[in-house]
């Protein structure tokens, strides 16, 4: 059982404990955990992780497949258009609804215009294995700054477990933040595993995608415990490609 206290980033197989459900209820259950009784167990294999604000446990894979839980933050893109709601694939099992009104601002007369091919940024409202996925992109707090229609970019997709390590990666090799000295550009992670990157030309953008799928190439490749050799691969990789886009200027 993980304490309150870690992090995370224990192995766990289906059926292990997770946590006693907490007197006052404030918990959130992420993808690959469920309750059972007054407990909290894993329902697949892969790394424990945890935040603490709100207390929430997930279990984190390399796999591809995602699996919508209350709150993430996805990706999505819009696959049909209809009276009262927009279709959206964020990469699960099936098919996402956003409501027409679920944006900041959002009237009968004044909707944003969306098509299909639109990307979206947006919060995963409503997750049950037995209905639709409902998401949202209304701003309720200061984290989620941002959610609705992305215009322009590029759009790729990582593994769930790359989205969410570069999601959860504040250091100061984290290839995000090493990009961000050298360039201007936008970004939004999905912990879905689809990104969506706008640098200030197409040739920034592309070199800011390869850098994201260099670093998921290095991290399937790197030992498990092994951050800090990680890191150096991260920072040469990066200065290699920022000097690769300063030949090409010149």
């Amino acid at each position: 059982m993980v304490s309150g206290t870690e992090s995370g980033g224990k192995v766990v197989m289906p059926g292990d404990l997770v946590t006693l459900i907490p007197e006052d209820g404030n918990l959130r259950l992420g993808s690959g955990t469920a309750q059972r009784g007054d407990t909290i167990v894993a329902t697949k294999a892969g790394k424990l992780k945890q935040s603490k604000a709100p207390k929430r446990f997930w279990v984190e894979t390399k796999h591809q497949r995602y699996v919508p839980a209350l709150d993430d933050l996805v990706v999505g893109i819009v696959i049909d258009v209809h009276a009262e709601n927009f279709t959206v694939d964020v990469g699960g099992p099936v098919l996402a609804q956003l409501p027409i009104l679920d944006f900041n601002g959002a009237t009968r007369r004044n909707r944003p215009i969306l098509r299909h091919g639109d990307v979206v940024y947006a919060r995963v409202t409503l997750a049950h294995r037995d209905i639709d996925p409902i998401i949202s992109c209304i701003d309720n707090n200061a984290k989620m700054k941002g959610l609705g229609p992305l215009k322009g970019g590029y759009t790729l997709r990582c593994t769930t477990g790359c989205a969410r390590d570069l999601l959860s990666n504040n250091s100061d090799f984290s290839v995000l933040h090493l990009l961000g000295e050298h360039f201007q550009y936008e970004c939004c992670m999905g912990v879905n595993g689809v990104c969506w990157i706008k640098g200030e030309n197409n040739r920034e953008t592309i070199l800011i995608k390869n850098a994201i799928q260099n670093y998921q190439n290095l991290s399937l490749m790197s030992r498990p415990g092994d951050a800090s050799n990680l890191g150096r691969k991260v920072a040469q990789m990066v200065q290699q490609l920022v000097q690769s886009n300063a030949d090409n200027e010149e």
